[in-house]
């Protein structure tokens, strides 16, 4: 038996290794399993479509076309291959698509902290439409308006179409 067991030992031994090891990763996976707890975090939504007015859902999706027709321009104006008339139109056309977005954007931060909001304004060469869920304008804000739009765009009085009472709803 003594020289079975000395014969066999380090296979013994091995084993024995192999054993404890199994128990012990079973013991601390156990521990582990018991000592964590699962943390709840509080989750909110913001900016969700159901949550949206008509007008911001608009806002998003003109903002967004604007941006693919920039990169689209962009493209046509760095492509070498094109011919130089067709490269001026794009940088042309993508400066005055820039110059429109600048002035939209100038035109709605004023209305916002106007007291007209919420609104949406349209720019396009020589006139401004804008857009807002209010009822009615008084003169002064009317007023207000116009010059508002005068000094963000440069467009006249008569340039400027305003639509009140839009609510987006059917």
């Amino acid at each position: 038996m003594l020289t079975w067991f000395m014969k066999y030992r380090n296979l013994l031994l091995l084993g024995l290794l192999v054993v404890m090891l199994a128990v012990s990763s079973q013991l601390n996976t156990s521990r582990i399993s018991e000592e964590s707890t699962a943390v709840a975090l509080p989750v909110t939504y913001s900016g969700s479509a159901a949550q949206q007015t008509p007008m911001e859902v608009y806002r998003q999706q003109r903002d967004e076309t604007a941006l693919q027709d920039m990169a689209a321009l962009q493209a046509l104006v760095d492509a070498s291959e094109v011919d130089e008339q067709t490269r001026e139109d794009a940088a042309l056309r993508l400066q005055t698509l820039v110059s429109q977005r600048e002035q939209q954007s100038a035109l709605e931060g004023a209305l916002l902290e106007s007291g007209l909001w919420p609104c949406v304004a349209v720019v396009t060469p020589g006139s401004v439409t804008v857009v807002t869920g209010r009822e009615s304008l008084s003169e002064e804000e009317r007023t207000l308006l116009l010059t508002m739009v005068q000094a963000h765009t440069e467009v006249d009085a008569g340039g400027v179409r305003i639509v009140c009472g839009y609510s987006g709803e059917k």
